[in-house]
């Protein structure tokens, strides 16, 4: 496979937790955003953050969707906009799933030749936040969504499904994010 880059999406509005999620602290004081994207920096080659520019301790290239708050899908063209030449595969990343990096290395394992590998959660449903995309097979996925409406990413890997598409159990709770306060202790934060 050939190089790495990862897309931290990381533009919501945190509606259903009710305050700014990201800027939630562990016990290290790092903010979750800045958790998250230490952690996918260690195994990519480049880490592109859509959203509001934040303090981080992690060199990112920064980059808003189009309209701001204008969901996954968005984010995804906008992140792949800002791709360094010659990156051959991008892992895709919620901001708010703080062990998110902890399966990039086994999806890029385990993705071949496939237009995606995704991780499943408990429940057996594919994570397509948590996930490794073939940029060619990503980039045709998004262009169809690319009048700006608000689209579903898990759309975008219905889409991809012609193509192989790899799933692994997710062994790092690597899916769990946080959508509501309680969510926020279970995972270190506060």
């Amino acid at each position: 496979m050939g190089s790495l880059a990862a897309i931290v999406i990381a533009g919501g509005e945190s509606r259903r937790f009710g305050a700014d999620k990201l800027a939630l602290r562990d016990g290290e004081g790092r903010s979750l955003l800045e958790v998250t994207v230490a952690g996918v920096a260690e195994v990519t080659d480049v880490v592109i953050v859509v959203g509001p520019e934040r303090p981080l301790d992690t060199d990112v290239i920064w980059t808003r969707e189009v309209p701001p708050g204008g969901g996954p899908c968005a984010a995804l063209i906008a992140g792949l906009a800002c791709l360094p030449a010659g990156v051959t595969h991008v892992a895709v990343l919620a901001g708010d799933a703080p062990a998110g990096g902890a399966a990039v290395t086994a999806l890029r394992q385990v993705i071949d030749d496939a237009a995606a590998a995704v991780v499943t959660d408990d429940a057996g449903r594919e994570q397509p936040m948590t996930a490794v995309y073939a940029v060619p097979a990503l980039r045709a996925a998004v262009a169809a969504y690319a009048d700006g409406q608000h689209r579903a990413i898990r759309q975008v890997l219905d889409d991809l499904r012609p193509q192989t598409v790899v799933a692994i159990i997710d062994q790092w709770s690597a899916s769990a994010d946080i959508d509501r306060p309680e969510d926020a202790g279970s995972l270190g934060f506060s």
